[in-house]
């Protein structure tokens, strides 16, 4: 693809943009057909949203992945779907609070919490649903795993006391916020593409420095998501380095260090010698000391 042609799709996709318009290529209209024959879907889905999707995908292609794909020894998994997700849904959807009894960490039952919820995050690697929401009473944002929770009863509030809430979260959602310079060494520029894609889930902004030949990466990130950051640090290795964090730079050293400090030689060891049979093991000798001093020859 030429210059020119990049130029007009990035034009054509901006327009698109701006009218509210929405492509989709037909691999994912077959993908998106096949995910509606998922046995959770009508739990998922409103019916009438249900029987419009299947309409309009109605000419499209089944995907189907059993000719592609064989399962062995797959594991038992549990349903991605929960019965709150609906209610809790339709609560954020018409800005409502809720009235929250659930489970807490050292087992008791805490009850009547109110809280307006905002946002609904499905944790990839805990496999579980959580319930973002503003707790008014300690002015702070919450999360709550649905599994927690043993009722959510819905409580309407006055438009203007649900923007007050909404402003809040806004407020506080951006003080939790910190930003993160971080430099991609010039001999792997080539990699751009793969290290933003390490960061694609964050706010980012990129820079050129041309007199150094080197990419600057600006991340913006919550402060508890620290420890993905330097998860994503230590498997792009020396292709990038923090450049303007001294805590997260001494964290990354210590790190490096315990791991050397696990293939470093404390003292002479014996060293194996391959032999036709296997391996032999071969000491190093030390030269043997006459009386006077000198060594023996």
């Amino acid at each position: 693809m030429n210059l020119f042609e990049k130029m007009f799709n990035y034009q054509m996709m901006t327009r698109l943009n701006e009218t509210g318009l929405f492509t989709w290529t037909s691999q994912e209209r077959a993908w998106l057909r096949m995910m509606l024959n998922h046995p959770a879907a009508p739990e998922a889905i409103n019916p009438d949203t249900l029987h419009k999707m299947h309409d309009m995908l109605d000419a499209e292609q089944d995907l189907d992945l059993q000719d592609y794909l064989t399962e062995k020894a797959k594991s038992e998994e549990n349903s991605v779907f929960h019965p709150l997700l609906k209610p809790l849904r339709q609560m954020i959807l018409h800005h409502q609070g809720f009235r929250l009894t659930g489970r807490v960490r050292n087992g008791r039952i805490s009850q009547d919490q109110f809280g307006y919820p905002y946002k609904l995050e499905y944790s990839m690697v805990k496999k579980e649903w959580y319930v973002l929401w503003y707790a008014p009473l300690y002015n702070k944002l919450m999360s709550t795993k649905l599994h927690s929770i043993i009722t959510a009863e819905a409580q309407p509030l006055h438009p203007e006391t649900a923007s007050q809430y909404a402003a809040k979260i806004a407020i506080l959602t951006e003080n939790r916020k910190t930003t993160l310079m971080i430099e991609v060494l010039p001999e792997f520029n080539q990699e751009l593409s793969r290290i933003l894609y390490a960061f694609s889930c964050f706010e980012k902004q990129v820079e050129f420095v041309e007199a150094q030949q080197t990419y600057r990466i600006e991340l913006t990130i919550p402060r508890n998501e620290m420890d993905y950051v330097l998860s994503k640090m230590r498997f792009l290795g020396k292709r990038v380095r923090i450049a303007d964090n001294a805590a997260l730079r001494e964290r990354m050293s210590e790190t490096a260090a315990k791991v050397l400090a696990r293939y470093a030689e404390t003292e002479l060891e014996a060293l194996p010698e391959r032999t036709s049979g296997g391996v032999r093991s071969h000491t190093i000798e030390k030269p043997f000391a006459n009386a006077d001093g000198s060594d023996s020859a």
